[in-house]
């Protein structure tokens, strides 16, 4: 993102502690990483490691710099403004608290460095929840999901993301098949259980040759007396090729890979803004 667009001040903030970092042995550099930060902005250790040993030790430094360091650095010079948040991350305010969101897991068949998964997450509203299932469910009721919601998932979420959230979806026009299909298979007082199945692919040649095609498969619980999903499991498995713009990757061939979607929590660490939820077009 442009410096123009990350004039907050909680990004304000990360900046002033990330450019205090020092590249460590072992260190790959850029903003990345795990912090240990005073209130102030003041860098007191920092890592991009992996290793818990290695993440144990940074935290004990960072602890040990904490206690050592004097008042007027450990705080700001003033109080935040508490109505700043109002103003931060306006995408956040997009959260569907009445909708469906789903925690988004990306992983490899096998392991070709670390890390071999990588997270995201995916938001529908109230009314494009609603969409998963036949508008009168009766067992047996058969529904082709919306195909604007499908091809949301293709673009934007079916991504090979493993090794980094890549800077790069899929445009409309490489999406070549978005298909999914609820069933409903029972009934039983105001929850609707489903199966979901259908497939996707996706295929770019410019700028890179990239690509996704999975079969998908699930079920989910929709309780319709309170118009929400209590239950949620889609997964995706398939090939994908090439290599996108940030995913580390070295080789091209293609092989497997899974993506899981399943309810998220309500903790805030859950709440984040899907990666590209700007171009969702809310």
């Amino acid at each position: 993102m442009q410096k123009e667009y990350c004039q907050d001040e909680d990004a304000l903030l990360f900046r002033k502690f990330a450019k205090q970092r020092t590249v460590a042995k072992g260190n790959r550099g850029g903003a990345q990483g795990h912090y240990a930060v005073a209130p102030s902005g003041e860098l007191l250790a920092a890592s991009s490691s992996a290793n818990p040993e290695v993440l144990v030790e940074m935290m004990k430094q960072g602890l040990a710099k904490w206690e050592a360091l004097p008042r007027e650095k450990r705080l700001l010079s003033k109080s935040p403004d508490p109505k700043a948040s109002e103003n931060w991350r306006l995408q956040e305010n997009l959260y569907p608290d009445d909708g469906l969101v789903l925690r988004v897991v990306a992983r490899d068949r096998t392991r070709e460095r670390w890390p071999d998964s990588n997270l995201d997450y995916a938001w529908f509203r109230k009314d494009e929840a609603r969409a998963f299932l036949p508008a009168e469910p009766k067992t047996g009721a058969k529904h082709n999901v919306p195909p604007e919601l499908v091809q949301r998932l293709a673009r934007f979420h079916l991504l090979d993301n493993v090794h980094a959230l890549n800077y790069t979806f899929f445009p409309k026009e490489a999406i070549q098949r978005a298909r999914l299909t609820s069933t409903v298979v029972s009934v039983v007082g105001d929850l609707v259980t489903l199966t979901l199945e259908g497939e996707t692919r996706a295929s770019l040649v410019s700028p890179k040759k990239i690509g996704y095609e999975p079969k998908l498969l699930g079920r989910a619980t929709f309780n319709i007396k309170e118009q929400n999903f209590v239950a949620f499991e889609l997964l995706a498995v398939g090939m994908r090729w090439g290599l996108g713009n940030c995913n580390q990757r070295h080789d091209p061939t293609p092989a497997l890979m899974g993506i899981v979607f399943t309810l998220a929590g309500d903790s805030p660490a859950e709440r984040l803004p899907p990666a590209f939820v700007s171009r969702y077009g809310w």
